[in-house]
């Protein structure tokens, strides 16, 4: 049953008459002409379609428009004269932040929140609040650095303060953000004594680290790392086409499903035999792909639990830039690492054992998706 809704929308009252379980994005493109808000994904996954509702970004894909009876909306077309978009439009531009366009409105939205919520945020705060906006494009990188010069901007000559919030239609009650709570430090130190990998953002890069058993003698285990043409056919994708000194060439394929990246380049090892520690630094390039990638991996074997067994304690560093960076999400990258150091230990268990390393096949995407829900789970 149909009913009619009131909302003002970019500053004008409009009224519309549609069925209870309809989109805020279809009122506002097909009954309103305002198609600056764009439809992607329809899961509110994506945020091409973020508009603010009430002075707070929305999805307006997964948002009932009966839901902002009397609300206050404003779209990307609202935006005109605002000294805060007018500055993030200027700056999207200078820094090369947008390509295709079609998250350009939504990223703007919710660009224009970060300005106005926060006085300093860092780089990492930005990513964090820009996580639900995909773009496939830019990686980010131009997004991040416009956001910042407009907020640089600011804080340089203290003008364009951000317009205030609308107010809250009277007789409605107040939208309440969620808001994260800090973990709890009994089940952070519970999780740190699992072998899953955790996942942090340390200095603009994604740090991961994993530990993990074999049942082999530490002496053993070591003898498998410390040589790289021996190790290389253990890592999953990952072939070494030359050694001269500690120095090396190679590359790395990731395939997942129909996507397929092969990175090829070179780096430095270092081993320390007394310690049983080694490092391994190198950068590579998807060429099909457009995409970057640079590392630092560091390992360490240790006696295990029982005699006869080992330890591997693993680091992994590393940057993407390109279009793969719009993978470089905690849950994605926890889940995806889980899935080949697995493959890995089981590949070196097979190689310390007398036998083979496992032919490298694509990532099955049943499989990531499983190890995506066990990371996601452990995080929980």
């Amino acid at each position: 049953m149909a009913e009619t809704i009131r909302l003002t929308v970019n500053g004008e009252a409009c009224t519309a008459t549609v069925p209870a379980r309809t989109q805020l994005a279809e009122v506002l493109r097909d009954h309103l002409d305002l198609t600056g808000t764009h439809l992607a994904c329809e899961q509110g996954v994506c945020g091409a379609c973020t508009v603010m509702v009430n002075g707070r970004p929305v999805r307006s894909c997964i948002t009932y428009a009966h839901s902002c009876d009397g609300a206050v909306i404003e779209t990307i077309e609202g935006h005109r004269g605002d000294p805060v978009m007018d500055r993030l439009r200027d700056a999207f531009s200078r820094h090369h932040a947008l390509q295709c366009g079609f998250c350009t409105p939504g990223m703007l939205a919710t660009a224009r929140d970060i300005v106005a919520r926060f006085d300093a945020p860092d780089e990492a705060t930005i990513r964090h609040e820009l996580s639900g906006n995909l773009c496939r494009c830019t990686g980010y990188v131009g997004i991040v650095n416009a956001i910042r010069d407009v907020i640089d901007q600011r804080a340089a000559d203290a003008g364009g303060a951000a317009r205030p919030a609308p107010a809250e239609p009277v007789g409605r009650p107040a939208f309440t953000p969620f808001e994260p709570v800090a973990p709890d430090p009994a089940p952070a130190r519970a999780a740190a004594a699992t072998s899953g990998p955790r996942v942090t953002e340390e200095d603009g890069a994604t740090v991961v680290r994993r530990d993990f058993a074999l049942a082999h003698p530490p002496e053993a285990v070591w003898a498998l790392f410390s040589d790289p043409r021996r190790v290389a056919p253990c890592i999953p994708g990952a072939t070494l086409d030359s050694i001269d000194g500690d120095r090396f060439e190679g590359a790395v394929e990731i395939r997942f499903g129909p996507i397929r990246a092969r990175f090829g380049g070179q780096g430095s090892f270092l081993n320390d035999d007394s310690r049983r520690e080694g490092a391994i630094t190198g950068r590579g390039d998807d060429k099909l792909g457009k995409s970057r990638v640079q590392g630092d991996l560091r390992y360490a074997i240790e006696p295990g639990t029982d005699a006869g067994t080992s330890r591997a304690r693993i680091e992994l560093r590393f940057e993407i830039e390109g279009m793969l960076a719009q993978f470089n999400r905690p849950e994605l990258v926890a889940g995806f690492v889980d899935y080949i150091l697995g493959q890995f230990a089981a590949n070196c268990d097979a190689v310390l054992a007398g036998g083979d390393a496992a032919p490298s096949r694509g990532v099955s995407a049943l499989a990531m998706l499983w190890a995506v829900l066990k990371a996601w789970t452990r995080r929980r």
